[in-house]
């Protein structure tokens, strides 16, 4: 899977930083500032890295409606959409322009870029891939705060999810206080994977997380 990142120079750094998450999740990211050099026929270069891409990320701004190169690109991606998946982000509220205008934007904050809407988009494109690349996030959770925001971003996608992954994130929280110890995580996410995957874990493994979904189980409420 490859990404083109369409985008105007003023909001490179931007562009930048969509490219750092996606190296991330191992998708390599064409950045035409970054990966043209100087001795190279730069508008063949963009023409082919267009035409290679799987997914197509424009960064959306009054600066990229102004820009006649920005646009071409635009609608270079929209001439071949059946091969490849367009994420419009807007910095500013600007909406997708011309021929993309039936592909909804996607409003992010220029200093915190949304990794939701990304993962969304990859998800369109492959969803079995999205899944895999969260459920790493999820097991790398550093403490209850991104264990719940990792969570989270996974649950929407779980009814897409196998089975061999349902268990690969019931692993994952195993093997993770900082998510087995994350009171969202363990009172919301876990208990539905655990009552319908458990059984598919290893005895220690299994053990373990029905401790913890007894020790954060819901109180009944006793209606009069």
């Amino acid at each position: 899977m490859q990404a083109f990142l369409s985008y105007q120079t003023q909001d490179r750094h931007i562009a930048a930083k969509v490219r750092e998450f996606l190296d991330s999740i191992t998708i390599p990211a064409f950045m035409a500032h970054e990966d043209i050099n100087v001795s190279h026929e730069w508008q063949k270069v963009i023409l082919d890295e267009i035409s290679k891409a799987d997914i197509f990320i424009p960064i959306l701004s009054e600066n990229y409606l102004k820009s006649p190169y920005c646009m071409q690109e635009s609608g270079i991606a929209i001439f071949r959409m059946a091969g490849i998946t367009v994420i419009p982000l807007s910095t500013d509220g600007s909406v997708s322009p011309g021929f993309m205008t039936h592909i909804q934007s996607k409003r992010i904050d220029p200093n915190n870029v949304s990794h939701s809407a990304l993962f969304a988009g990859i998800a369109q494109y492959n969803c079995s891939f999205a899944i895999d690349r969260m459920i790493n996030r999820l097991a790398l959770s550093r403490n209850y705060a991104s264990a719940e925001a990792n969570f989270k971003l996974l649950f929407p996608y779980l009814g897409g999810a196998t089975d061999e992954q349902i268990v690969e994130i019931l692993e994952a929280v195993a093997s993770n206080n900082q998510i087995t110890d994350a009171g969202l995580c363990a009172r919301e996410y876990l208990p539905p994977l655990f009552t319908t995957h458990g059984h598919l874990l290893a005895k220690e493994d299994r053990g373990k997380l029905q401790s913890t979904v007894r020790r954060w189980a819901k109180p009944m409420t006793i209606s009069n």
